[in-house]
């Protein structure tokens, strides 16, 4: 019996040419799985979305080139999809639609497509569950048949494990790759389409939010593999068996969801704002909906000096008139709600932390190299035309006497420029996108540079090897190339004491999109009480889904953490976040887009006795994990590599 059912199982129908229609319906597969995102966040299509590329890898000859190729076409269909909005830089800038599409939103596409398409290849061929047609059996009895078919389906049950472990592992690896190299880009990885009720999404704390991908894809394989078993069996011997690996994978993701709820009561705002060793911090983000191009309008060096001072001091002067109504409008409801609710008693709680967003701050500031102290006087970002000893009212010290009679500390996104003394002129000597920490007079600014910088948006890769590239950049944008903004360094928070009181917090810096690299901020993390403060400008982006996406990839950094954010986006969302990555609150319209001017405040539950998760302490160990889960799926195959692969029915 075992001898005949191993001789039929090795029967397969000889390869032939995919249909014109496998073409298709792997960029359709790949736009589906884009629904599983904001705007449309149908997290449902994330476990089903993968099944037409799985269809067309599996159903075809086992031809690694072929499979590259439908895994690309997958790849596009989704990432075009998904990130569509980064178009919108080019409205920013007046660049033609097809012209940005030719030279920077294809051409980055189709490399993050890449990775899909080596994932494609090995899943076509090293990962290949064993994919026969079933046994013959029109000559046993029923009996015989029976046995015979459930024998053969023990066997394709365990190769499509060994294939749903490996295609899995594969894909956390390629999302690993795709943050950290090949630009460095994180946003919408499988595993934060788990965010829909914040069970599974608590176990990024775990393992990262990459390796939550693992999830998704193993369970879309165990569902192809038991749909195409059942079916075989009915047609063999008349009616399916059970799928005990579809159902196991079922137990296992209840037990997950399960835990997880637990887990996210325990992180939630109202459990942790009632224990004693909880912080509770009053926070407000604020910010004025400035269109970009307005900014970039505002500061062009065609400009006259005065001018641009002017706006800058201007922008400045609306950040903290916003800043103040949004006080007096905290005050004004706390009063009305106490006087309506005497029972409750509540305690009016005004902002200790004041956040605005990346570049609110409309004049940079400027810092001797020599000594690392700030110049008092504006000095012009562009000709840098300022003599030693020049007298002008500080912009700083302006906004901290504006703020007299405030007791609270300023965040805010700031152009720092270094300047050192040569022949009697300052001289720039580096240019940083910083977050700037205002405590109460001019000389206690701190600043933290941004480490993960922007590739084409703060710098450009061998612009200074091949001129070229900065010659056709300047022609198409009309923006002068400069050295560009160079990287902070270092990992200490910042530490700071909460204005009013004896407690110390610990600010965890996250400027611009850093706050999507979790690699980068458990850098940051030490015992005790801390805060991710996070300034972000998504003007860039206009009116697109870009801040919204933004926003949930952060909720995933205060869960692997489990450290609350209060973050600032200028045409993003403002908002603060739980430690369990619930929003505590979010400025947003009724239609739930970000695009407006105002603030959000919120009491942050900081714990006082916040210690390491296994993500904090231990990094992308899962992702190695699954690299070696990898190698020891795919080893199978290829030590049996001559032996040729069959195509199924």
């Amino acid at each position: 019996m075992k001898k005949r059912l191993q001789q039929y199982a090795e029967i397969a129908e000889p390869e032939r040419k995919s249909p014109w229609w496998h073409w298709l319906l792997s960029p359709a597969g790949g736009v589906a799985m884009a629904f599983a995102f904001l705007p449309y966040d149908q997290s449902e299509f994330v476990w089903v979305a993968l099944l037409p590329l799985l269809y067309v890898l599996w159903s075809g000859p086992a031809k690694w080139w072929r499979a590259f190729r439908l895994g690309w076409l997958y790849g596009m269909g989704y990432y075009c999809t998904t990130f569509s909005w980064i178009n919108e830089v080019g409205h920013t800038f007046n660049i033609p639609a097809p012209v940005f599409l030719a030279i920077a939103f294809i051409p980055l596409m189709a490399v993050y497509s890449c990775l899909v398409g080596a994932w494609a290849a090995i899943a076509a061929t090293l990962l290949r569950p064993r994919l026969s047609p079933g046994p013959v059996t029109t000559d046993m009895s029923l009996d015989e048949r029976k046995s015979t078919w459930q024998s053969w389906a023990w066997q394709d049950m365990a190769s499509t494990l060994r294939s749903a472990l490996g295609c899995a592992a594969l894909w956390v690896c390629i999302e690993w790759l795709r943050a950290n190299g090949t630009l460095g880009f994180s946003w919408n990885s499988l595993g934060m389409a788990l965010y829909s009720g914040l069970a599974l999404a608590q176990w990024a704390e775990f393992v990262g939010t990459a390796a939550l991908s693992f999830l998704p894809v193993f369970t879309t394989v165990v569902i192809y593999g038991s749909v195409r078993r059942s079916v075989l069996q009915f047609k063999g011997v008349g009616r399916a068996g059970r799928p005990w690996d579809f159902y196991g994978t079922v137990i296992i993701l209840v037990l997950l969801i399960a835990g997880g709820l637990t887990i996210s009561k325990v992180y939630s705002p109202s459990n942790l704002l009632q224990r004693e060793n909880t912080l509770q911090l009053p926070v407000v983000a604020v910010q004025i909906n400035k269109d970009q191009s307005d900014h970039i309008a505002e500061n062009a060096p065609t400009e006259p000096r005065a001018r641009r001072i002017q706006n800058g001091l201007s922008q400045n002067g609306i950040y903290l008139r916003s800043t103040m109504d949004a006080f007096n409008s905290i005050q004004r409801n706390t009063a009305k709600l106490a006087a309506q609710h005497p029972e409750l008693g509540i305690i009016q709680k005004l902002p200790v932390w004041v956040v605005w967003p990346e570049s609110a701050m409309g004049l940079p500031i400027w810092r001797d190299k020599t000594n690392g102290k700030l110049f008092q006087a504006p000095i012009d970002p562009y000709t840098h035309d300022v003599f030693f000893g020049e007298e002008q009212l500080p912009m700083v010290r302006k906004l901290v006497e504006e703020m007299g009679g405030r007791s609270f500390t300023l965040f805010t996104g700031v152009d720092e420029v270094l300047l050192a003394p040569e022949d009697g002129y300052l001289v720039p000597c580096g240019q940083y996108n910083s977050m700037a920490c205002i405590t109460g007079d001019f000389d206690s600014i701190h600043t933290v540079s941004k480490q993960h910088l922007m590739p084409f948006g703060e710098y450009l890769p061998l612009v200074e090897s091949v001129r070229w590239i900065g010659e056709l950049y300047s022609q198409i944008t009309g923006t002068q190339v400069g050295e560009g903004i160079r990287p902070g360094t270092g990992d200490e928070p910042i530490e700071l004491q909460v204005p009013g009181t004896d407690e110390k917090v610990g600010v965890i810096p996250a400027i611009c999109y850093e706050d999507t690299v979790g690699a980068l901020l458990t850098k940051f993390v030490r015992k005790g009480p801390q805060v991710i403060v996070n300034v972000t400008n998504d003007a860039w982006f206009r009116n697109s889904v870009c801040g919204v996406q933004q926003a949930r990839n952060a909720a995933f950094r205060c869960i692997e953490l489990r450290r609350p954010m209060v973050r600032a986006a200028n045409r993003g969302v403002c908002c603060s976040i739980a430690p369990n990555g619930a929003f505590i609150d979010a400025l947003l319209k009724a239609d739930g887009t970000p695009h407006m001017a105002g603030y959000s405040y919120a009491v942050l539950p900081v714990d006082k006795e916040a210690g390491f998760t296994l993500y904090a302490l231990l990094g992308d160990w899962a992702v190695i994990g699954c690299l070696l889960l990898v190698i020891l799926t795919a080893a199978p195959a290829v030590i049996n590599r001559k032996e040729p692969q069959k195509a199924a029915v």
